[in-house]
């Protein structure tokens, strides 16, 4: 799927975003240094974690892995890095070609242990037999202090078709994939509620951070993003250069942007954003927001826009 569209981004953020650029293919770019300072005052990460703003969740990027939350509406797709696209939105085929989703089960809310198991039985594991043809097999277990369970859709000779980890967080998550890869066990096991973790204050900051960025976008104020941007953006991208690309992205600038989530290491947070369709048989187009933490404050130092 090609997305044209401008793209200013720094060499730090590029190293962890590099991947998402395929979201961006055949765009061009400018790069430059970056001199962002870590963050130390939220723990130290021993992964990438991806932040799902809109779904209330956090897990660990596995290695040369991607996560796209702006394809699938509701859904964070993580596929290798190897995959130069999503070329269909059809989840069965998303599954065939090895990739993991997650997604918040709105169905259930507040954790309720009952409601939580019955959904489990009567419906991730009826729906996986009814999708895959096959048996199933439903094993409950504990992570920490919150109700989990595995479900596999499984065939008589034992051959598993398609694998779900359930988590009754305060709202319920799913990760599904074809089979149990290195890729679905480390997000599953990684995976928690956003609320808790103590990556929250920092996450928080970066969001509001990214909002105030895209309300200034929405704005087309070259001089009010200016005064978010680091040291290094400033130098290398000039207003006249600002104004002519927010004037090429113009139609798109004017739709509903959301911040959906976004890839954090501590010192580099990339917001994926999310430009609502103007009616209902409209497409919503993806692209991303690149913020570097300089001191007590994200700045922005990057972004792609759609033209």
């Amino acid at each position: 799927m090609k997305r044209p569209g401008s793209l200013f981004i720094s060499k730090k953020s590029l190293i962890l975003i590099c991947a998402v650029l395929v979201l961006a293919a055949g765009a061009g770019y400018s790069l430059w240094n970056d001199n962002s300072q870590p963050n130390t005052k939220s723990g130290k990460l021993n992964a990438t974690k991806y932040i799902s703003l809109a779904g209330g969740y956090l897990f660990s990027t596995p290695a040369k892995y991607v996560v796209d939350e702006t394809t699938v509406r509701g859904v964070a797709v993580v596929y290798s890095q190897d995959t130069t696209t999503l070329l269909t939105k059809n989840l069965d085929e998303l599954y065939g070609s090895g990739v993991v989703t997650v997604q918040p089960i709105k169905q259930l809310k507040n954790g309720d242990a009952k409601a939580f198991k019955d959904y489990v039985n009567n419906t991730v594991a009826a729906d996986l037999r009814k999708a895959m043809g096959s048996g199933s097999n439903v094993g409950f277990s504990k992570k920490g202090d919150t109700e989990a369970a595995r479900v596999s859709a499984i065939l008589n000779s034992g051959t598993i078709l398609r694998v779900a980890y359930v988590l009754n967080l305060p709202q319920p998550v799913m990760v599904v994939a074809k089979d149990e890869s290195d890729a679905f066990k480390i997000v599953g096991s990684s995976l928690e509620d956003l609320n808790k973790t103590n990556l929250k204050p920092d996450i928080d900051q970066a969001a509001q951070a990214a909002r105030t960025v895209v309300e200034l976008l929405s704005r087309q104020d070259a001089s009010g993003i200016k005064g978010r941007g680091t040291t290094d953006f400033n130098k290398n991208v000039t207003k006249d250069q600002l104004v002519a690309n927010l004037s090429s992205s113009a139609t798109y600038l004017d739709r509903k942007i959301t911040v959906v989530g976004g890839t954090y290491d501590g010192k580099v947070f990339i917001a994926q954003l999310v430009f609502e369709p103007k009616t209902k048989d409209g497409t919503p187009v993806g692209r991303v927001l690149s913020l570097s933490k300089q001191g007590k404050n994200w700045k922005l130092d990057g972004f792609q826009l759609p033209q």
